[in-house]
């Protein structure tokens, strides 16, 4: 099922069929999908300007349990119309979220997968959301603070989230696995690395250019 969303102008080379998408990459046999997602705190806590992503953690009884991603998830060729559907669906189905538009590649893994004997790429993006922003009393567009966006999770697959400001992620980064966000392996795709990157790539984006009043 497809869901409302723009496409930022340097990623529709990405938006085509999902046949002609794969056709091209005829050395991967799957394709995986992620979409992290950038909200702010309440307009009064200190650090209200800092970007927080939005992190979930693995339920217990699935694999890697415990461990915490971005939502994502494989693409699926006869279900999603692009790969870029396949970001949306996934991150609805694992957020009860729904993305507006997708901003940013930030990275794209490949890696083999021995049990199933196939070669997968995942291709993450930087995604913003419907339910990010909404009307005021007065009829002007405002920020809904992330502890106020309705994340709802599949319990099956999802015990946690958190909404993770960069020197967060950065001190369980550096806490020598002790730290609150285990990332688990790199196989899966380097998600310590991605959000990483991701962070910068916001940061990039919100800061004002030169000329700029």
């Amino acid at each position: 099922m497809a869901y409302p969303y723009s496409v930022a102008p340097h990623l529709e080379y990405l938006n085509v069929p999902f046949g002609e998408f794969a056709a091209a990459r005829r050395e991967f046999d799957a394709f995986g999908v992620g979409g992290y997602i950038f909200a702010h705190p309440a307009p009064q806590a200190d650090n209200s300007s800092m970007p927080r992503v939005l992190l979930i953690q693995r339920a217990m009884t699935d694999s890697m349990p415990g461990c915490w991603e971005g939502p994502g998830g494989a693409a699926e060729p006869h279900e999603d119309r692009t790969l870029l559907d396949g970001v949306v669906r996934e991150v609805v189905e694992e957020t009860g979220l729904h993305v507006s538009r997708i901003v940013e590649l930030t990275s794209v893994h490949v890696w083999f997968h021995a049990r199933r004997g196939i070669r997968i790429a995942k291709y993450n993006f930087i995604v913003e959301i419907h339910e990010a922003t909404r009307l005021s009393p007065e009829g002007t567009v405002e920020i809904v603070p992330a502890e106020q966006i309705p994340v709802e999770l599949d319990a099956n697959e999802h015990s946690a989230f958190d909404w993770v400001l960069e020197d967060e992620l950065q001190q369980s980064l550096n806490s020598n696995g002790c730290g609150k966000y285990n990332f688990g392996p790199s196989i899966i795709g380097h998600t310590a690395q991605d959000v990483t990157r991701a962070f910068s790539l916001v940061k990039r984006a919100s800061r004002p250019r030169v000329g700029d009043d």
